[in-house]
């Protein structure tokens, strides 16, 4: 073998080892993030569980506690997806911020199990795979 197949070899080698460092990295990143917002989510239904309702300060700082943490994931997660795929989650603890002002505890759950089933359904479309490679 010549000097420059040698060269393409490393260089095909360089590329393949550059793009599975980025799909790993980018994995890492969404796992970590939705893990974070099913975490809250427990967190979240345990709390209002066992102080029997929503207006506590328990569940006050956690929902203030996964909004802080979601917009911060969710503005690194832009630069892998398109902002409208992932909004949905933002736009359910706006609204359970709003049920727990108004002490609505059952739109308050529903929005609560809405943002755990998106937080799932992200986990299929995001992540690393040979189609977001390509």
């Amino acid at each position: 073998m010549t000097r420059f197949m040698w060269f393409q070899l490393v260089s095909i080698l360089l590329i393949l080892g550059v793009l599975v460092g980025i799909c790993v990295l980018e994995d890492r990143l969404v796992c970590d993030a939705l893990s974070s917002v099913r975490s809250y989510c427990y967190q979240i239904e345990v709390a209002v569980d066992e102080n029997d309702g929503i207006l506590n300060n328990d569940v006050s700082t956690l929902l203030n506690n996964l909004e802080e943490k979601w917009f911060r994931d969710e503005a690194n997660l832009c630069f892998m997806v398109n902002h409208k795929s992932i909004q949905e989650i933002g736009v359910e603890i706006s609204r359970m911020k709003t049920y727990m002002e108004e002490g609505d505890r059952k739109e308050f759950m529903a929005s609560l199990e809405l943002v755990k089933l998106y937080e799932e359904q992200y986990h299929h479309f995001m992540g690393a795979s040979f189609h977001n490679i390509l």
